[in-house]
């Protein structure tokens, strides 16, 4: 194994942006995806009235949507739900937020006389089991392993198929991608469609670089390179003879990478050492830099500008259900406080844990997500701080740098919420505050 990127594995249902730089397969379908739903429910974020009064609070109420609660028992649940990994970048407040444009949507659809038939369900559900793989019986053994029941399924799907109902009839069904603006993304974009500089190649890894050097000594003397790299490599590829396929610059290991792409076609490497080893390296086949033509891209180009329409359409929908709404929010009195500062044992924050790291001692954690409205309205003021000179570490969930971090030195203090900011002497504080008490903080972090 000599590649130097892993690819990333990503959730089911999360959110994924078409690249028109590589060739896909996109089936079209009437109904838009829960990618797209959830992506645009997280983000459209709109007016609300935030509630924190104690004259007459419903129960447990996280939020009211026109009559309707929202309880705080069901964002903990939907957030309990939430792996570990992800608690970085998925928050409650975006879990609450995603609760009110779904109850908003479903109220819209119940106006609009819109209800799914229990056939549409039950066939939903058949044909999901059928495209898992699994039996029925595995079906119902996987949810009772998840702590899921089969009404938790319908539920969830009559919920999904109710807004792609609404939000077809209502919005998607009137978007269209001319061919002029397919051209136009073309001609403005011509930079995501190159094709870069590959090669193709065959290699031998072994362990030591004697063995190395006497397998090189062998193939000067006429041995056949697929027959020794079946025999002799310890890479998984030795079953093809060694061979690597195709690969650009930057999916190889430097030291690999930079001997290969050296080569001219047919030509055998001198020893290569690597992390994994000592390499024999035969170059089978170059192909120069190309842009893709825009016949090629077409179908990509025009999938990737109908879910940007589709984004901005569903988000402006959902912020005039917002605006002729009457929503209640009732927050948790810690992350309404916007001057207190809650302090936390010294224990649970290990100060020698961000130097290993290179962020320094003084620095500020500032935890915040894209789709955080509160944490757009502290990005300035932090930046303003900084034009201060103060030091502060910008730990965005959805960078993969960020989450490792916030998992290894404060995964005790992390509360669920954003923004958050944290100091390594033991301090932290979540929710907005003003600029005066950021730089409060800021220098309880300096002390």
């Amino acid at each position: 194994m000599i590649k130097a990127k892993n690819s990333v594995k990503r959730r089911k249902f999360s959110a994924k942006s078409t690249s028109v730089s590589k060739k896909k397969k996109i089936e079209k379908n009437n109904y838009v995806t829960l990618a797209i739903i959830g992506v645009v429910i997280l983000c459209a974020i709109g007016a609300i009235w935030y509630f924190n009064t104690n004259k007459e609070l419903p129960k447990d109420a996280a939020a009211i949507v026109n009559g309707e609660t929202i309880t705080r028992g069901y964002i903990d649940e939907q957030y309990g739900r939430v792996p570990v990994a992800y608690k970085q970048v998925i928050t409650k407040e975006m879990i609450l937020n995603q609760s009110i444009n779904e109850l908003l949507l479903l109220q819209e659809a119940k106006k609009q006389g819109i209800s799914i038939t229990k056939d549409e369900l039950s066939k939903l559900i058949d044909d999901s089991i059928v495209q898992s793989g699994l039996s029925k019986e595995d079906f119902e053994k996987s949810l009772e392993e998840q702590n899921l029941t089969i009404d938790f399924v319908e539920d969830y799907y009559r919920k999904q198929l109710t807004i792609n109902e609404l939000l077809n009839k209502t919005v998607l069904s009137k978007i269209i991608v001319s061919n002029s603006e397919v051209m136009e993304y073309y001609e403005n974009n011509k930079n995501e469609f190159v094709v870069p500089e590959q090669v193709r190649a065959r290699h031998i890894l072994v362990n030591s670089s004697e063995e190395a050097e006497e397998i090189l000594e062998e193939l000067n003397k006429g041995a056949d390179f697929i027959e020794l790299a079946k025999e002799k490599s310890t890479c998984p590829s030795a079953s093809q003879g060694g061979d690597l396929g195709y690969f650009a610059k930057g999916q190889m290991v430097k030291e690999f990478e930079d001997a290969a792409f050296a080569l001219d076609v047919g030509e055998i490497s001198p020893v290569v050492k690597t992390q994994f080893g000592y390499h024999i390296i035969k170059l089978l086949d170059k192909k120069p830099e190309t842009i893709t033509k825009l016949e090629e891209a077409m179908q990509e180009i025009e999938v990737k500008l109908k879910q940007e329409k589709q984004n901005e359409e569903i988000t402006g929908y959902l912020n005039g259900l917002r605006e002729n709404a009457d929503i209640k929010i009732f927050e948790e009195k810690e992350i309404l406080t916007k001057s207190e500062l809650t302090p936390v044992t010294a224990s649970v924050v290990d100060d020698k844990c961000i130097t290993k790291y290179g962020i320094p001692k003084d620095a500020v954690i500032f935890v915040y997500s894209d789709s955080c409205p509160h944490c757009a309205n502290m990005k300035p003021l932090v930046k303003e701080l900084e034009e201060e000179s103060y030091s502060f570490y910008w730990a965005g969930g959805s960078d993969s740098k960020s989450r490792e971090i916030l998992n290894d030195c404060f995964a005790d203090v992390m509360k669920g919420y954003v923004p958050q900011f944290i100091c390594s002497n033991g301090v932290e504080h979540t929710g907005e505050m003003s600029i005066e008490n950021l730089r409060e903080f800021a220098d309880k972090c300096r002390a």
